[in-house]
């Protein structure tokens, strides 16, 4: 530090009676700059390298998994337990990205609360539920790695109940006992995948058939070919944000477009549907590209930002996974969709805390909802844990 900084920045710095307080401020300023580096180096490389990619999506995951008994605290709808919806889509994701990173610590984790509720699902709410099929996917994790029968008997019977009696109500919302149908959004991730695998793991047909059957009855009813865009649910048809475009929810659409990654995944190329399932996945991923903004967010209203301006994280982790999946799987051209997964890629990175904690997750609801920086939910982190899984499957590729 020079004599000429001292002299113009603390004129008085030499008058013996306030020397000892221009030494404080001097103090303070050096000290301030050393925080910021300091925090600067605790934050995570977004770079597409392997190590980095591990790195941070372990930080997220076992960030997760030590907080997750505490979950409870910071919630306004209160978990039913490791079988609940949230804690399903978490649980489903851990085990997938477990198993693909060869994570000891995290594979007996999770194994362990399979193991602790008995394989099974949650007995409250209806039969029919599609928020009880969430948890299934991290049974047919570890069913794919044991084949031991009794990981899948709960479900199978849950899903040969409702198979056999299928419900007859209608779809609209206002309609009693809706939610006994996929009658929302979120329903096309929770079940439809577990189905589809099901058959898979059994053989029997009649599971994804039923899934084909249900999946397109709810596209019929709350998918807008105007927009391409889903409603979350038949409530939303006439109601409007205040920029008075239509309310589209961000984690609702990327429910569905995460939802047709897992079903494509296990599907049968020669499915009969399979080639629908294709072409909407093709325009619904089209549509969300051109809704993320400039740093590479989605927001809790996709037509509306404006209202909702801060980023969310569940609905921008699990969009920009679908994107990297459809790039893996050759249903998406790389040169078009690759700076969208980028940048996608690069603000997860940038939302994640330097403990691990994944913020700016809106909570539990179903609607476009305010968010923070220090907001989490479980499914973030699950979001995470998918995206992190296929961009290695990509730099493996290359």
């Amino acid at each position: 530090m020079t004599f000429s900084f001292i002299k113009y920045y603390f004129p008085n710095f030499f008058d013996i009676g306030k020397i000892w307080k221009q030494i404080v401020v001097l103090l303070a300023i050096l000290l301030a700059g050393t925080t910021i580096s300091v925090n600067a180096q605790m934050g995570f490389s977004n770079g597409l390298d392997k190590n980095q990619v591990e790195t941070v999506v372990n930080a997220v995951a076992k960030w997760q998994i030590k907080a997750y008994p505490d979950m409870d605290k910071q919630r306004y709808w209160k978990s039913h337990g490791d079988l609940s919806w949230e804690n399903g889509v978490f649980l489903s994701a851990l085990a997938s990205w477990a198993e693909f990173s060869k994570d000891t610590s995290m594979i007996s984790w999770y194994s362990d609360i399979a193991t602790k509720n008995n394989y099974g699902t949650k007995p409250t709410n209806s039969i029919y539920h599609a928020d009880n099929f969430a948890v299934c996917m991290m049974y047919m994790v570890l069913f794919n790695k044991n084949r031991a029968d009794d990981i899948l008997a709960a479900t199978r019977a849950r899903m040969d109940y409702v198979v056999r009696y299928p419900s007859k109500t209608k779809l609209y919302y206002n309609t009693p006992k809706a939610t006994s149908r996929w009658s929302w959004a979120d329903a096309l991730y929770m079940a439809p995948p577990a189905f589809t695998n099901m058959s898979k793991f059994t053989g029997d047909m009649k599971y994804i058939d039923f899934m084909d059957k249900e999946f397109w009855n709810c596209y019929d009813l709350l998918f807008s070919k105007e927009d391409s865009l889903f409603f979350r649910d038949s409530s939303y048809f006439t109601k409007l944000e205040k920029n008075n475009k239509k309310v589209f929810w961000g984690r609702g659409n990327a429910w569905v477009i995460a939802g047709l990654c897992q079903i494509l995944e296990n599907m049968p190329n020669s499915y009969s549907s399979r080639y629908r399932f294709e072409s909407l996945f093709k325009v619904l991923v089209g549509r969300l590209a051109k809704l993320q903004d400039k740093e590479g967010y989605w927001h809790a209203s996709l037509l509306d930002p404006g209202s909702y301006p801060n980023p969310e994280t569940s609905s921008t982790g699990f969009i920009t996974y679908a994107i990297w999946w459809g790039i893996n799987h050759g249903l998406l051209d790389e040169t078009t969709y690759k700076p969208y997964a980028v940048k996608g890629w690069q603000a997860i990175v940038a939302a994640v805390h330097p403990n691990g904690m994944l913020g700016w997750v809106q909570p539990i609801g179903s609607d476009p909802q305010k968010v923070t920086k220090d907001m989490t939910e479980v499914y973030g982190a699950g979001a995470m844990m998918l995206l992190g899984e296929e961009i290695l499957k990509y730099l493996d590729n290359k």
